[in-house]
């Protein structure tokens, strides 16, 4: 059995949470559900080069911020507001689905708590800054991951888990009606170190605890080992 270690010990004084949105736009393509992904700048200090879903840390003018439902509310102006100035797109805050919420690992030196909501897309032109983003593309989950795993779309893991998740999904009516149905899920990561591999816990997984991962039991974890990655849930959905 490999010989397991912690990626790395959570720090005395974890960096602060700094509260963000995003939005996953998706759209009906000719033969699959899209959606709309960024690519920012290489010159950026944070997530160079990255595809990304529109998106970004909260500012004063969004909202009273706080947590829970405050929060929640606060990030709906966030995403749109964030989707105008990168894409250029214009949307109401009601046209957002809460999909999930990510809270980065305490391992991370810059941590963000970002709600993601989805919406279906506008039909107005897309246009970015060719700085801050570099470009964008359309694309189905599935092609997304294919080009992921050879190499082609750098991307981070909760870009990854959401792709898969919206892979389940051919057309938008019954992504967004999952999405509506569907209380969003909280993902904090503990992170896991497997000689070369990386394991990411998610909340329900047998280790997420103790990080003892070989040990049978439910699972919900996403495996990264260099551009093949594998997400493995065998944990039932929370409430």
């Amino acid at each position: 059995m490999a010989v397991r270690e912690r990626f790395s010990n959570p720090p005395s004084k974890p960096a602060p949470l700094i509260p963000s949105a995003t939005v996953v736009l998706v759209r009906d393509g000719a033969e699959d559900l899209e959606v709309l992904l960024l690519r920012r700048g290489r010159q950026l200090n944070s997530f160079a080069g990255i595809w990304v879903f529109p998106g970004g840390a909260v500012e004063k003018g969004d909202g009273p911020g706080g947590n829970g439902s405050a929060f929640a509310s606060t990030a709906r102006h966030t995403a749109v507001r964030e989707l105008q100035e990168e894409a250029g797109l214009t949307m109401a805050p009601g046209e957002l689905v809460a999909l999930s919420r990510w809270t980065a690992p305490l391992v991370m030196p810059k941590r963000f708590d970002t709600w993601f909501f989805v919406a279906l897309a506008p039909a107005d032109e897309i246009r970015v800054d060719h700085g801050e983003i570099q470009d964008y593309r359309w694309a189905a989950p599935r092609a997304a991951l294919q080009d992921h795993r050879a190499g082609r779309l750098p991307i981070f893991p909760p870009t990854w888990v959401t792709l898969h998740h919206l892979s389940a999904h051919r057309r938008c009516e019954t992504a967004m009606a999952a999405a509506a149905r569907q209380a969003p899920e909280h993902f904090a990561p503990w992170v896991v170190k497997q000689g070369p591999d990386t394991c990411f816990l998610y909340g329900g997984d047998v280790a997420y605890g103790d990080h003892r991962i070989d040990r049978p039991g439910p699972r919900h974890r996403l495996w990264v080992r260099g551009d093949d990655w594998q997400y493995e849930r065998t944990a039932p959905v929370g409430p």
